[in-house]
């Protein structure tokens, strides 16, 4: 009976704080990271607009092209 399996061990409390203490510490960083990131700035939204404008541009000459070569071919 030197090893009794059923005999409970004990865990030291402190540890439990302890690895609750580095979760709330990390959330908190993670939050504070979240809130103080830098903003976008009006020129990127300036330039995010005038790229989405340029690609519905292509797009639509592209479609307007597609569309030419479809008639041709339907009416041969």
């Amino acid at each position: 009976m030197a090893n009794d399996r059923l005999k409970t061990r004990h865990v030291n409390p402190y540890i439990a704080w302890i690895a609750i203490g580095v979760l709330l510490v990390l959330v908190v960083g993670l939050l504070a990271a979240y809130v103080l990131r830098p903003g976008r700035s009006p020129t990127e939204d300036a330039q995010t607009a005038a790229a989405i404008g340029n690609m519905d541009e292509a797009q639509g000459e592209a479609d307007a092209r597609r569309e030419e070569k479809r008639r041709a071919t339907s009416l041969l």
